[in-house]
């Protein structure tokens, strides 16, 4: 009788540190997750000095220190200015 209620403890701390185990595990990728920015964050948008359209910050192409919405863009600002 005694060694069925061992392995019952047995198997009851085995399942306990697993359940433990998968919930700091989960806590901590929640943790990970908040600290990344927000990929739904708003982003800055800006109007292209050759064309005129208005697209992302980030999406930019830097030319002369001026940014283009597309290497079009700045290649064309380019021919203009030395033409």
């Amino acid at each position: 009788m005694s060694r069925i209620v061992f392995w019952v403890l047995l198997a009851a701390a085995i399942y306990l540190a697993i359940v433990f185990a998968r919930s700091r595990r989960i806590s901590g990728e929640k943790k990970k997750i908040s600290r990344k920015s927000d990929p739904r964050a708003p982003v800055a948008m800006i109007e292209c000095p050759q064309c005129g359209t208005h697209f992302p910050e980030d999406e930019a192409v830097l030319g002369d220190g001026v940014a283009y919405c597309s290497e079009r863009c700045r290649k064309a600002a380019r021919a203009g200015k030395h033409a």
